[in-house]
């Protein structure tokens, strides 16, 4: 074994971490993985832990650039999602109010993304009436059942079924009123 003097271990150390990319920056997630966690969370509303992991999937996958409107989307979704994990009113609904506009403006600069749409129709379908938030149901339902006969989801089969099982759901809920 070759002794080196500690001063220039290290800064081999240092050279081998900046050639080698691994040791720069964290793998990006994919979009599956950030879809499994909004599932995640649409399924677990309450869990603060896995709405977290939502909030930081997606604040992950889009990094430093959220100009695209997808991903302001899915920021201000993540975000708004946290309103149902805090105990105090004033915070749910400062929390929600302060991702609606982000929401609806991602969905102005791209309002033919079904993904958009179906993360509206989740946080419509989630929210108490009195936030009055549910005037786009049938419009992006629309949209979503569009998407799906399309094959929108075909190459995340997972995100897809669960696009397919919430339309279901809002049907059936909507057939027992």
């Amino acid at each position: 074994m070759v002794r080196m003097p500690a001063a220039t271990s290290i800064l081999l150390g240092l050279a081998l971490a900046l050639i080698c990319p691994k040791a720069q920056a964290q793998d990006r997630l994919s979009l599956t993985d950030v879809r499994a966690a909004y599932r995640a969370a649409c399924l677990a509303p309450t869990d603060s832990e896995v709405v977290t992991a939502f909030i930081d999937a997606a604040e992950h996958w889009v990094g430093n650039d959220s100009t695209d409107a997808f991903a302001q989307g899915l920021l201000a979704t993540a975000r708004m999602m946290r309103a149902e994990t805090q105990f105090n009113p004033f915070e749910k609904l400062t929390t929600f109010n302060a991702q609606r506009d982000p929401l609806e403006a991602a969905i102005a600069a791209d309002p033919d993304h079904p993904e958009l749409r179906l993360f509206r129709l989740s946080i419509q379908w989630s929210v108490p009436f009195f936030l009055d938030y549910s005037a786009n149901m049938d419009e992006d339902a629309g949209r979503v059942a569009a998407a799906l006969d399309a094959g929108y989801w075909s190459n995340d089969t997972d995100q897809g079924a669960f696009a397919l099982t919430f339309l279901q759901h809002l049907n059936d809920d909507a057939s027992k009123r």
